[in-house]
């Protein structure tokens, strides 16, 4: 008999380093994934912020330039001219188009008549101009014409180079009529400068309403598409001339959830939206692969693990008892 208490004594000592065991194992682990999560939970906040800095300056770059072009509409100049075909490359016009074009480092900056023929046009490049050569298929243009203020990313089909595009309608006085359209275009060099901020380990850029990217530090990106698209989206897409002639290819990641996967590596995402309907500012950064824990869920495993606690305690404390009983 004294064996066999010796033994359920052993066994109750087993029980209860067991239970030990687990709780310590658990704890660990609640604790690890804890810090874990929260610094996960950091991470995406930091990159939050970052992306709201980001786009609080492209609003405000967006704004500058949108009020140079109410500027040129409304010059003295323009009004005097009545953007008429005698205004083509004239001398004055140009000295004001100029000033305006390396006060923002734009790229280019012209008149349209309301055809959408170019009338006045800064150089560029190797002084070359757009003057004579007509937009009329342009957004920007129609959209002028009918009396807004546009602002329009594209992919220049003469000069082939990313800009956004700001029209705005030239109004006689004491005329509701759009008598022509002031357009700067600003390249993406602003732009870029601005998601160049977020860090080496950080990919951000622009995106398009129909998921195109516009912008981006990882420049083998560009105009690929981060959505499925039908072969008829697609080709709607590249009818509009928005992006020239570019294929407009997959991008082979889908940027649609929090956390995605790229090269092997696992990245957080966010995005936001910028001051041109419909586009946004997205920006992803290296993370661990273990997802960050809703309070919830940790609130659930705290009371899985001290329910499986209880059970074990309660089964070894039942054992004792019963122990104890035999002794007496």
């Amino acid at each position: 008999m004294p064996n066999m208490m010796d033994y359920q004594q052993e066994q109750n000592k087993n029980w209860k380093a067991t239970f030990l065991v687990i709780i310590g194992v658990l704890f660990i682990c609640l604790v690890v994934f804890g810090i874990l999560s929260y610094n996960s939970g950091l991470e995406k906040r930091a990159l939050e912020t970052d992306t709201a800095i980001a786009k609080e300056v492209l609003g405000q770059t967006i704004q500058e330039v949108k009020d140079a072009s109410y500027f040129i509409a409304e010059h003295p100049l323009i009004q005097e001219w009545q953007v008429s075909p005698t205004l083509v490359d004239d001398h004055d016009i140009l000295i004001v188009l100029n000033t305006i074009k390396y006060m923002l480092d734009a790229s280019i900056v012209y008149i349209m008549d309301t055809d959408g023929t170019v009338l006045v046009c800064t150089p560029y490049d190797d002084n070359q101009t757009l003057t004579g050569k007509n937009y009329k298929f342009r957004p920007y243009f129609q959209q002028a014409m009918k009396g807004q203020g546009f602002v329009y990313p594209a992919l220049g089909i003469t000069t082939h180079k990313r800009g956004l595009y700001f029209s705005t309608p030239i109004y006689l006085k004491n005329n509701s009529q759009a008598f022509g359209v002031a357009v700067i275009k600003l390249g993406l060099d602003r732009f870029d400068e601005i998601l160049n901020n977020y860090g080496e380990s950080t990919i951000s850029g622009l995106i398009s309403p129909q998921g195109i990217i516009f912008s981006s530090t990882e420049k083998s990106w560009l105009f690929k598409s981060t959505i499925p698209l039908t072969v008829k989206e697609r080709d709607d897409i590249r009818a509009t001339r928005q992006f020239a002639d570019k294929p407009l290819e997959p991008l082979g990641l889908y940027l649609t959830r929090s956390r995605v996967k790229y090269n092997d590596e696992s990245y957080l995402l966010v995005k936001d939206d910028i001051a041109i309907p419909g586009w946004q500012i997205f920006a992803l950064s290296k993370t661990t692969d273990i997802h960050p824990v809703p309070p919830f869920i940790m609130s659930g495993i705290l009371l899985i693990i001290f329910g499986i606690s209880y059970i074990i305690l309660a089964i070894v404390y039942g054992k004792e008892k019963k122990l104890q009983k035999e002794k007496k």
